[in-house]
């Protein structure tokens, strides 16, 4: 009688043994190198150096780092961004290319012969009620006649650019029918844009907004030489 005892123990207990084992490694079957869900890469911003392609969820602002390639370029033109948010006119003269001045493109396809430039000197005001010709509206073809503040407010900074989800260095994230020829027009430039992907969900994206800024070294800094509108066209 005490031996069955001993075989029924030493049975219960290799039972018990048995199923700690399992609850320990089932769970995990077929996750084994997983990464742990919080431990993945999250957040909407993205910018992209060059022609990388963003992966995943995109990088931070915060991996672009002093070193990359791009890095004083994209720094330079947020600098600028945010001198258009803040409608400072002072400092963004500052900021113009002094041998070429400061083109304005109301669309991504720059003319250069009726879209209008500036010298540092020469940037209008606010105040100015002069109607100045813009270029065309896409599609009408009507002139684009505007005042300074009119023409910036419609085509400069319609959209709170500085806080842009994209931001690409020499890599035009969407465009219509009006292809960006920045590269062409200045050669020597590199351009940023500061992207929107869109704004309300029924127009599936065909309301995206960017704002481009062409950018050329002068003197070992970076100048704008042209702000570039740019949106769906037809």
């Amino acid at each position: 009688m005490r031996s069955w005892n001993r075989w029924l123990l030493a049975g219960l207990f290799a039972l018990i043994i048995a199923g700690c084992d399992s609850a320990s490694t089932g769970g995990s079957k077929g996750t084994a190198g997983s990464p742990d869900a919080s431990a993945l890469p999250s957040g909407d911003g993205v910018i992209v150096i060059g022609n990388e392609q963003p992966s995943g969820g995109g990088t931070s602002s915060a991996d672009v780092a002093e070193g990359d390639p791009d890095y004083d370029l994209i720094q330079k033109a947020r600098d600028i961004v945010d001198i258009l948010r803040d409608r400072d006119l002072e400092r963004l003269a500052k900021q113009i290319d002094p041998e070429l001045g400061l083109r304005f493109s109301p669309y991504a396809h720059i003319d250069a012969e009726r879209h209008l430039r500036f010298t540092a000197g020469g940037l209008p005001s606010f105040q100015s009620t002069d109607k100045l010709v813009w270029g065309a509206y896409d599609g009408s073809g009507e002139s684009i006649e505007l005042t300074f503040r009119e023409y910036f407010e419609k085509f400069v900074y319609d959209h709170d650019f500085a806080s842009a989800p994209s931001i690409t260095a020499n890599r035009i994230v969407s465009q219509g029918n009006t292809p960006f020829n920045g590269s062409e027009i200045y050669p020597d430039a590199d351009f940023v844009e500061f992207h929107f992907p869109g704004f309300d969900k029924q127009y599936e994206g065909m309301d995206w907004k960017s704002l481009i800024l062409v950018l050329r070294p002068v003197d070992a800094e970076w100048k704008v030489c042209a702000i570039v509108h740019s949106q769906w066209t037809t």
